[in-house]
């Protein structure tokens, strides 16, 4: 016969939040190197024309995605957190 049981692993939960927090944290540092990478470009080889002002327009768009992956990646982490506080609390009335 089947089972009905639920089995949360709460440290698979944990490591998986953090999990989500680190890759976050490493694409900003992506994300940082390769807008430095792209500032560098204009500064050296494409410093003046219709292509510089392009790069420069993507540069800026780009620099806007500084910072927002770790935090994003963060409510992950927040979310398990809040899951497994809500599955323990709910195991009192049950067990």
């Amino acid at each position: 016969m089947a089972s009905n049981d639920i089995i949360i692993d709460d440290d698979f939960c944990r490591s998986m939040g953090k999990y989500f927090s680190s890759q976050g944290e490493k694409i900003d540092n992506i994300v940082f190197e390769y807008v430095s990478i792209l500032q560098d470009l204009r500064n050296r080889a494409i410093v003046s024309g219709d292509t510089a002002k392009a790069l420069s327009s993507y540069i800026e768009y780009a620099s806007k995605l500084k910072k927002q992956f770790g935090g994003i990646s963060s409510v992950a982490k927040m979310q398990v957190e809040m899951f497994l506080k809500a599955v323990d609390e709910s195991d009192q009335y049950l067990y």
